[in-house]
């Protein structure tokens, strides 16, 4: 009896409120924005697409070289399968970066209000590498498509679908970034000093890929 008695006074005491104790509980939103490293999540997305896109770009290269004028169905087939894979790391960057931002309510602001040296230099790092993939992405791509002037139109047509692909997925990668950089930009004028490679320079190399792209 005395066993049911103290269950009977542990459920009793486990279900009635503790003034005060609820104001300890997080709400799932600010506890989110408290976990959410987005500095930490740029640099391994940015890392994760370049390393990703570079090694296609460095397939095509390698492909383009080896064909010369003969781009026939095979180097074709993988010139496409390689420009897509480019499309889907750029797609599935921006995907990761959503979701962080959804989880983090929207809160940008919020998530990086309490940013330090570490963070602001983990942003800086992972700006400087995405200045160097859209460079890269840049120059590559202008090869490739200096390298269809003389392909049959049908393959063309194909490539150049791939092409767009990777042009509509630009901005949905590169716009969460540059949100969080210049939320974190706002932090201090030495973060503000530091980040300002991405209004500087990122927004020129994405009209350069746009043209280069938007004229095929």
């Amino acid at each position: 009896m005395k066993f049911f008695s103290l269950l009977t006074f542990v459920a009793a005491v486990s279900a009635t409120p503790v003034p005060g104790l609820e104001l300890s509980i997080e709400q799932p939103k600010d506890l989110a924005i408290r976990q959410t490293n987005l500095a930490q999540l740029v640099a391994t997305t940015v890392q994760t697409a370049n390393t990703a896109i570079t090694s296609s770009l460095n397939s095509i290269t390698t492909a383009l070289n080896a064909a010369g004028n003969n781009v026939n169905v095979d180097v074709q087939a993988i010139i496409e399968a390689n420009l897509n894979a480019i499309a889907t790391a750029l797609g599935t960057g921006a995907g990761a970066l959503t979701d962080a931002i959804a989880a983090a309510g929207g809160n940008i602001a919020g998530a990086v209000a309490g940013f330090g040296q570490t963070q602001i230099r983990q942003l800086a790092n992972a700006v400087n590498q995405l200045v160097a993939l859209l460079a890269n992405l840049s120059a590559q791509l202008t090869v490739v498509v200096n390298g269809l002037d003389a392909v049959a139109p049908a393959v063309l047509d194909g490539l150049a679908d791939e092409l767009a692909a990777i042009q509509a997925a630009l901005a949905p990668f590169t716009g969460p970034i540059g949100n969080i950089v210049n939320a974190a930009s706002g932090i201090s004028a030495s973060a503000a000093l530091v980040l300002r490679g991405f209004d500087l320079l990122v927004p020129g190399l994405l009209a350069t890929i746009n043209t280069l792209l938007g004229g095929l």
